[in-house]
Parts: structure tokens; C-alpha cells; sequence
């Protein structure tokens, strides 16, 4: 029973993030309410079976979210996908277990 109330107490609280998240980036309260939580409760909370659960470009977008589609022939891409490669390189997940902490000029392998 400990273990129901934890995962619900856990499922209440990932609401409760994504309202802090949409606040966060300075929304107002009637602008994080139009966002449409609801609607990436079941793609975020309800349907993933792990932890890694993502949105398409499209969605985050229609749920009124700032998302763009990436220009993976742009400079800024290939610098995401260089930091990514070097993450990687390190050991961190997919390739490792080890934390990467992103500093103001350098990758910390923890």
C-alpha cells in the first residue's frame, strides 16, 4: 500500500512540475493555463512506460508550448550534437552510467 500512495504521490507531483516549468519561463498564470497541461499529461505521465518520455516539435507547439523544428544543417545543431557526441565519449547514458554537469567552459564527468 506504501507504494501506491508513493506512486501516486509521485504522479501528482509531475502535474504540479509541469505547471512550475511553465512558470518558470516567465508565463503568466493565464497563459500557463491555456498551455494545455492536460493535454501532455498522457504523453508525459499517463502513457510512457520509463522515464523517458518525449513530445514531437508538432505537439509541444500545438499545446501552445515555445518549440521550433531544429535545422540540423545549422551551426547551432551541429554544436547540440557535438556536446552530445562528447557526453557519450565520457561514459554518460547511453554509453556509461556517469553524470555530465555542463559548466560555463567545460563538461564535468561526475
Amino acid at each position: 500500500m506504501l507504494m501506491v500512495e508513493q506512486a501516486r504521490a509521485a504522479l501528482s507531483r509531475s502535474g504540479a512540475l509541469m505547471q512550475e516549468a511553465s512558470r518558470a519561463q516567465g508565463r503568466s498564470e493565464e497563459d500557463v493555463q491555456s498551455i494545455g497541461l492536460q493535454t501532455l499529461e498522457e504523453p508525459l505521465i499517463d502513457a510512457p512506460a520509463s522515464h523517458s518520455a518525449v513530445i514531437s516539435v508538432d505537439h509541444a507547439a500545438g499545446c501552445g508550448l515555445p518549440a521550433d523544428r531544429a535545422d540540423v544543417g545549422s551551426e547551432r545543431w551541429r554544436l547540440i550534437w557535438r556536446l552530445r557526441t562528447r557526453h557519450c565519449a565520457l561514459g554518460c547514458w547511453p554509453m556509461g552510467g556517469r553524470a555530465i554537469h555542463e559548466g560555463a567552459r567545460a563538461s564535468h564527468a561526475g
